[in-house]
């Protein structure tokens, strides 16, 4: 993979400021993703998009960096652009080793779920951890200290998501929960019909299969 003047100009400028990303700019990536199988990953608009799978910057928990190859390649080339600026990086030379990096992200469900990405060379693995560290503002191996703190709450939200979804009610009440209270508070004209024939709400509740 080569980099361009341009893109080498925007590295350089990122590592000086701290790692951020130029809004709109893309990453392509020619990779290896889970199961060792080539992809296409992008790194834009605060996503990470890979084949079947589009993580938010926001669901990120951590990140890693692994693999059977020199972990220093990649440390001296981010060195190299920090101290050298686009000069330190031109003279990065290629070195073939796996360089593989870990994403833990939280799901909807508020599960913690993984997928990797890997490359054959450091040259493509030292730019997507440039990437990866202006967008999620995330060193390697740091905890989203935002997050971490919602997952229970999120896992609560989803596992009351599931209960209501598998009740036996019908369709009118299942948007409120399966619950009659709520149904009602939310229809001025089913409550003035509730409040006009009391005795016939008990077989109302029955027939909608309300839970209370």
């Amino acid at each position: 993979m080569h980099l361009s003047t341009q893109r080498l100009a925007a590295l350089g400028a990122a590592a000086s400021i701290g790692l951020t990303c130029t809004p709109g700019m893309a990453a392509v990536y020619q990779a290896l993703c889970s199961g060792g199988s080539e992809c296409t990953v992008t790194l834009a608009n605060g996503q990470i998009g890979m084949p079947g799978l589009v993580i938010q910057k926001d669901q990120v928990l951590s990140w890693s960096q692994g693999g059977s190859g020199s972990k220093t390649d990649v440390g001296m080339g981010v060195a190299g652009v920090v101290l050298f600026g686009v000069p330190g990086l031109i003279g990065f030379a290629a070195k073939k080793h796996d360089y593989q990096y870990t994403i833990n992200y939280v799901d909807e469900a508020g599960n913690t779920q993984a997928a990797t990405v890997g490359f054959k060379n450091n040259v493509p693995a030292n730019q997507f951890m440039m990437e990866m560290m202006g967008m999620t503002g995330l060193s390697i191996g740091e905890v989203n200290k935002e997050l971490e703190p919602k997952l229970a709450q999120m896992k609560a939200d989803a596992a009351e998501k599931a209960r209501i979804a598998a009740l036996d009610c019908s369709r009118v009440v299942k948007t409120y929960g399966c619950s009659w209270s709520a149904y009602v508070a939310a229809n001025p004209a089913v409550q003035i019909w509730a409040t006009k024939y009391p005795t016939m709400v008990p077989a109302e509740k029955a027939r909608l299969r309300a839970i209370d």
